[in-house]
């Protein structure tokens, strides 16, 4: 499945580093949060389950409020003096949310944390991969997100200590530590430079030039839909397993943590060649092949006991995982290939709104598919598969698939893409 023909990103040195570590600190202080959160609002801040559901609604509502008006903020003022203020702002929320008694400021401080959740990630990006060249992005990319997939889980470990506790005060203070974690971030990007990402005043992207690349939009959908897979892994595997198989409560951990292991390992090996648009077409494919194929396999648990049916759920874990990666990979190879230089910011997070709106509208759909048996997965399976037919149609961007940076010479892009 790798391309050993192309050659990995080169490491980003020099400024370019800050921009992982905002990543990677960013990362673990949403893992702190996100390990504990509903445990936190019920236990700690004492709220009713129908409460804990509202604000935890709110939040994700508000996330895809403010993906946009962020992104167009940071294509006005620059990235490096937007992202100062969000952290800070973020830091403040979390401040407010550790401190919390009552419905109304949990619901105040979750709707405030939620609107910066979706828009700091592409901001992040965009200034990242304006410091490499353009045939480096997506190894770059695949690299950040290895890194925050790294940081998530290493965020779980405090937030598991304090659950373990299962005390007021131990929630309030995992919290906090996020709150200083974000402080922390607003102070790396104090020292991104000033060209991360230009402000737009001399040349800003309109955003009905987004609205026009309907090739980027109909990648954005695209892997919106897709992603759905990994809501499948990360939702309906946990729902089946305790719900309908005799595999051992420990397997959801045991999912979890095979997902997280083979993306840290794989993610950046696999994003390799997607800066061409066959490979990355190729990769959604079998992305949604495998998807296909892990969905099929999830109703084998009807045929064996508990041994066999924790056979069967790894087996559809890896498949799931490593259909994610694919999946991953190729979109967002494809998604480069059709954002006009200088007008990163507000692509990438357009494109990130495709996943934002996967995660509102997909619980419900996977419960209803848990609910269904095998006839749910069997149309989950088949959902996947059409989708892989359909990548294999993404449209060519219209300008030259592969622009070159200024440390890549024509004959060494030929010798690659030969």
């Amino acid at each position: 499945m790798t391309d050993t023909a192309a050659p990995p990103a080169a490491p980003v040195t020099g400024p370019g580093r800050r921009f992982y570590a905002v990543g990677l600190s960013d990362a673990v202080g949403l893992g702190m949060y996100l390990s504990l959160s509903v445990l936190f609002l019920d236990q700690a801040a004492g709220l009713s389950n129908h409460q804990v559901g509202v604000v935890l609604g709110t939040s994700g509502v508000t996330s895809l409020l403010g993906v946009m008006p962020i992104a167009r903020a940071a294509e006005r003022f620059g990235v490096r003096t937007v992202l100062t203020v969000l952290f800070a702002i973020r830091c403040a929320a979390f401040l407010g949310l550790s401190a919390v008694g009552s419905f109304g400021q949990a619901l105040l401080a979750a709707a405030v944390a939620g609107l910066l959740s979706r828009g700091i990630g592409p901001l992040i990006e965009s200034g990242l991969i304006s410091r490499v060249p353009d045939g480096q992005a997506v190894g770059a990319l695949a690299r950040m997100r290895t890194l925050r997939n790294a940081g998530m889980a290493a965020g779980a470990v405090p937030s598991g200590a304090a659950i373990a506790g299962g005390e007021g005060w131990a929630y309030r203070s995992v919290l906090l530590a996020s709150a200083v974690l974000f402080l922390c971030c607003a102070v790396i990007c104090r020292g991104f430079p000033a060209d991360a990402v230009a402000p737009a005043g001399k040349a800003r992207p309109r955003r009905a030039g987004i609205l026009r690349n309907r090739p980027f939009l109909f990648l954005t959908a695209l892997y919106g839909a897709f992603t759905l897979s990994a809501l499948l892994l990360g939702i309906g595997m946990p729902l089946w397993i305790v719900q309908r198989t005799q595999a051992p409560a420990w397997s959801v951990t045991v999912v979890q943590l095979l997902n997280t292991v083979l993306v840290v390992a794989l993610q950046v090996r696999l994003s390799r060649g997607t800066e061409r648009l066959p490979r990355a077409r190729t990769l959604m494919f079998r992305g949604g092949l495998l998807a296909a194929l892990g969905a099929a396999v999830v109703p084998l648990t009807a045929l064996g006991g508990g041994g066999p049916d924790l056979v069967v759920v790894v087996a559809a874990a890896v498949l799931l995982s490593l259909g994610e990666l694919l999946i991953v990979a190729g979109c967002t190879g494809a998604a480069l290939l059709h954002i006009p230089k200088g007008q990163e910011t507000g692509h990438l997070a357009a494109f990130n709104m495709g996943f934002a709106v996967t995660t509102v509208v997909g619980p419900s759909l996977i419960g209803a598919g848990v609910d269904r048996a095998w006839a749910g997965w069997t149309g989950w399976a088949l959902f996947f598969a059409a989708l892989g037919l359909i990548a294999l149609r993404v449209p060519a961007p219209r300008t030259p698939e592969r622009r070159l940076g200024p440390e890549e010479s024509p004959t060494a892009s030929a010798a690659v893409a030969g």
